[in-house]
C-alpha cells in the first residue's frame, strides 16, 4: 500500500528549519536565496511536490538561472550539494553552526583587474554580476589565485568557444579546486597534462563518430580507464571503434564488462565481440522463428540466451526449439523456456535427441487427440491431458484400457475427471484387460427394486463420509479458498474450450495443477485427499471404491442401461 499526505495535509503541517540557518545564514544573504533554500527544504519533507526546475521557479516568481544561482551560493558553503543540473537534483546537507562557515561578504574591488581580464576573454557576451560572484566565491572557497582561475578560464574558452557559458568554467574550476590546483605552476602542469590527454582524447571520439571537443568529464574517464583499470590506450581505441552506437559513457559500461571478464588486449577483445555478436545474432534468429518482437534484445540476451548456451545447447538445437515452440502456439520467449528448462532436466541437449523427443511427444498428442474425441472433448491436446495419461500409463494400463475408459466417459459433465474415477476404479480392483472390465461392468442384482435400494442405502453412506470430510477440510487454514477456485476452474474451462481458446485453456490447466497439487498437501494432513469430499458409492461388484461425484458408478451405469 502506498500512503501519501493530501495537500490540504501538508499545509497544515510543518517545515523544519534549522535554528543555525536562521542565527547564522538568513542575516547576511539575499532574499532570493533564502526563499531558494527555505522552498527546496519544504520540497525535501514534502516528497509528494517534487516538482521539475521550471515549476520550482514559477512557483517563487523567479527564472531558472536564478533558482540555479542560489543553490549555487548555499553550494559554496556545504548547505547543499547540487547532484545535477539537467535535471536538476539538489540534496540538503546538516548545518554545521560556526562562524567559518558563514557566507563571506566579497568585496568586488578585491578583483578588479580580474574582472576587467575576465571580460576580455570572453568578449562575445557580457558577464553578468552573478557569473562575477560565482567565479569570486570559487576563489575564495578553493584559494584559486586570481591568475590561475584566468588561466582555467582561457582554456575553457580554448575548448569551448569566446560565448561558453559560466556553468561549464565553474565545473573546470572547482575540480581544478578540489584536487588542489590553485597556483600559475599547478594550472600549467595540469594544462599541460590536459593538452596530452587531449590527443588520446580525440582519437577515441574519432573511433565512435563523435563530433565534439574533448571535455572535462572525458579527461576524468580517461584516467579512470588508464590508472583504474589498466587499460593499455591504443586498445581504449580499439574498444571504441567497436561500439556501434558510442558515448563515453558507453564506453565505459563496456571496458568495465571487458575489465569484468579480464579481456585487456585485442585479440581479447575481438573474440569477445564475435562471440558477443554470435549470441545477439541467434536471439535475433529465434525471435524470427517465433515471431516475436522485442524492442530491448540485451535483456533477452541476458535472461534467455546466455543460459540456455550455458546448458549446452548449440544454435541449431535452439533454432529447432525455437521453430517447434511456434508450430504449437507456444510461441513466447517464457514458454520456450519452460521447455528448454524441461529439455534440460531430462538430459535432451543435443539436436538429435530433442527430435526424437518431440517425435515422441507428437506421437503422444496423436494419441490423446483420439482419446479426447472418444470422450466427446473437441479441443487440442494440453499439458493437463499428457499429465494425466503418464499418470494411468504409469498405473500400468494399456491404450486400449484408456480408449475404453474414454468412451464409457463421453456425454459426462467433466469426461476427462470421469475418465480419472474409472481408471481409478480398474485400477483398485486388479482390472486391467478389456474382459475385466467389461465382466465388472455388466454384474447385476436380481432384481431393480433391490438394486435401487441398496443405491440409495451407499448414496446416503457416501454423502455422510464425505459432509464429514469437508468439515475436516475447513477446519485447514487456506484450504476451502482453492477448494472453491478449483470447483469454479472447471466451468471456466468449459467456456475455454467452447471458444477454442487455447492460450486460456492452458493457463487454467496450469493453475488447476498447482491448485490441485496445493490442496493435496493442505488435505493430507488430516488424512484425506481430494477423492474423499465427493460422495463415494458403487455397487457390489465394484464395493467401496466407486467414481467420485453426484454420478453412479461404472457398474450402475451399465445396470440402468
Amino acid at each position: 500500500m502506498i500512503c501519501s499526505y493530501s495537500k490540504e495535509f501538508s499545509n497544515a503541517g510543518f517545515t523544519d528549519v534549522e535554528n543555525a540557518f536562521i542565527n547564522e545564514y538568513l542575516p547576511v544573504s539575499s532574499g532570493d536565496a533564502v526563499k531558494v533554500y527555505l522552498y527546496g527544504l519544504f520540497i525535501c519533507q514534502n516528497p509528494k511536490f517534487d516538482l521539475s526546475l521550471a515549476e520550482f521557479a514559477k512557483t517563487l516568481d523567479m527564472d531558472e538561472e536564478k533558482v540555479l544561482s542560489c543553490f549555487n551560493y548555499w553550494e559554496e558553503f556545504g548547505l547543499v550539494s547540487v547532484l545535477s543540473k539537467t535535471p536538476l537534483s539538489v540534496q540538503y546537507q546538516p548545518i554545521r553552526s560556526s562562524f567559518s562557515a558563514k557566507p563571506k561578504k566579497i568585496k568586488a574591488e578585491k578583483y578588479t583587474d580580474f574582472s576587467k581580464s575576465l571580460q576580455a576573454l570572453i568578449p562575445d557576451r557580457m558577464i553578468s554580476t552573478n557569473e562575477y560572484s560565482e567565479y569570486f566565491n570559487i576563489m575564495e572557497t578553493y584559494s584559486i589565485k586570481p591568475e590561475a582561475m584566468l588561466m582555467i578560464v582561457k582554456y575553457c574558452v580554448d575548448r569551448k568557444g569566446t560565448d561558453i557559458g559560466y556553468r561549464y568554467v565553474s565545473k573546470v574550476s572547482k575540480d581544478f579546486g578540489n584536487r588542489g590546483i590553485n597556483t600559475i605552476e599547478k594550472v600549467e602542469r595540469e594544462l599541460a597534462s590536459y593538452i596530452l590527454r587531449t590527443e588520446l582524447i580525440e582519437r577515441i571520439l574519432k573511433a565512435m563518430s563523435i563530433r565534439r571537443q574533448p571535455d572535462i568529464e572525458d579527461s576524468a574517464y580517461l584516467k579512470k580507464w588508464t590508472q583504474e583499470l589498466n587499460f593499455e590506450e591504443e586498445n581504449i581505441v580499439f574498444a571504441a571503434k567497436n561500439l556501434k552506437k558510442g558515448s563515453m559513457s558507453k564506453l565505459d559500461e563496456f571496458l568495465l564488462e571487458l575489465y569484468s571478464l579480464k579481456s585487456f588486449s585485442k585479440e581479447e577483445i575481438s573474440d569477445y565481440m564475435k562471440n558477443k555478436k554470435a549470441i545477439y545474432d541467434l536471439t535475433i534468429k529465434i525471435n524470427k522463428l517465433l515471431s516475436i518482437y522485442v524492442e530491448v534484445i540485451d535483456t533477452e540476451v541476458d535472461t534467455y540466451t546466455k543460459k540456455w548456451l550455458s546448458f549446452g545447447f548449440e544454435e541449431q538445437t535452439l533454432c529447432f526449439i525455437a521453430s517447434h515452440c511456434f508450430k504449437i502456439g507456444k510461441n513466447t520467449l517464457q514458454d520456450m523456456n519452460d521447455l528448454v528448462e524441461v529439455l534440460r532436466s531430462r538430459g535432451i541437449i543435443d539436436l538429435s535427441s530433442v527430435h526424437d523427443y518431440f517425435e515422441q511427444e507428437k506421437t503422444k498428442d496423436q494419441f490423446i487427440s483420439k482419446m479426447l474425441t472418444l470422450a466427446g472433448i473437441n479441443r487440442r491436446p494440453n499439458p493437463w491431458d499428457r499429465e494425466n495419461l503418464n499418470v494411468w500409463k504409469s498405473w500400468n494400463f494399456s491404450e486400449d484400457m484408456i480408449l475404453e475408459a474414454a468412451k464409457l466417459s463421453s456425454g459426462k459433465s467433466s469426461p476427462t475427471a470421469y475418465m480419472n474415477g474409472i481408471l481409478s476404479n480398474w485400477k483398485n480392483n486388479g482390472v486391467f484387460t478389456l474382459e475385466n472390465a467389461t465382466e465388472t461392468a455388466l454384474t447385476k442384482d436380481d432384481s431393480q427394486e433391490t438394486y435401487n435400494r441398496e443405491y440409495e442405502r451407499r448414496r446416503s453412506l457416501a454423502t455422510s463420509r464425505a459432509q464429514k470430510n469437508n468439515e475436516k477440510a475447513s477446519e485447514i487454514d487456506g484450504f476451502m479458498d482453492i477448494y472453491g477456485r478449483l470447483n469454479s476452474i472447471e466451468k471456466d474451462l468449459a467456456f475455454a474450450e467452447i471458444a477454442n481458446n487455447l492460450d486460456a485453456i492452458n493457463s487454467l490447466e496450469r493453475e488447476k495443477k498447482d491448485l490441485t497439487n496445493k490442496a493435496e498437501k493442505l488435505l493430507a494432513t488430516m488424512g484425506i485427499s481430494l477423492i474423499d469430499l465427493s460422495p463415494r458409492y458403487a455397487c457390489e461388484k465394484c464395493k467401496d471404491t466407486g467414481y467420485v461425484g453426484t454420478h453412479r458408478c461404472d457398474c450402475f451405469d451399465k445396470k440402468v442401461q
